[in-house]
């Protein structure tokens, strides 16, 4: 079970240029409101749990792995009923960080100048379309721990290729969140140093 991981963007590579962007609002600045900044620090924390759980769930496969080999199906079903509860978390992380999103996109508007108004514009777009993506991609998660579930409980004799559809499913939708995490960095990137070169 090989599934690929993730690269959403780190609580530091986020944090950081927004609390040098609030330190520019504190001194005077006005362009980027603060509903707009809290709303990005505390997506970025969401985002950073969101990373450690998808980590942990790769490992976990890998250990169900190695049960399935070892053939000690009590220990691999129980893993399997802890990720298929964490998974449920990781759908209700995917909501909060969308409304953190939310936030963001409702102070857009009040963003100046405009280059910065519609790079922000382009980043919450990117992050709004991941948000869709990951749950997703948590839903084909969710369907493999069931069928793992079934093929340990003895319901399912030849799951094999189920299992390597989904696998295949839960790929391509890791390369569409990459992808749309990178447009997501680099629209933020440009917005900050507008304000940087300020």
């Amino acid at each position: 079970m090989k599934l690929k991981t993730w690269h959403l963007a780190s609580g530091a590579a986020i944090i950081l240029p927004a609390l040098i962007i609030a330190g520019y609002l504190f001194l005077g600045g006005d362009n980027i409101p603060e509903e707009f900044s809290e709303a990005r620090i505390k997506g970025s924390v969401i985002a950073e749990e969101i990373i450690a759980q998808q980590e942990n769930t790769l490992q976990v496969l890998a250990e169900i792995e190695r049960y399935d080999k070892a053939r000690n199906t009590p220990q691999a079903l129980i893993l399997i009923s802890n990720e298929i509860i964490r998974n449920r978390e990781a759908n209700e992380k995917a909501i909060r960080l969308s409304s953190q999103l939310q936030r963001m996109a409702s102070s857009l508007n009040s963003i100046k100048p405009a280059v910065a108004r519609d790079l922000a514009t382009q980043a919450v777009t990117a992050e709004v379309t991941l948000v869709s993506r990951l749950l997703t991609y948590n839903n084909y998660l969710a369907q493999l721990f069931e069928v793992l579930r079934d093929k340990f409980e003895g319901k399912i004799i030849y799951a094999s290729t189920k299992i390597r559809d989904l696998i295949n499913s839960i790929n391509d939708e890791v390369k569409a969140i990459n992808d749309l995490n990178k447009d997501f960095n680099i629209a933020l990137n440009n917005f900050d140093a507008v304000f940087l070169k300020e």
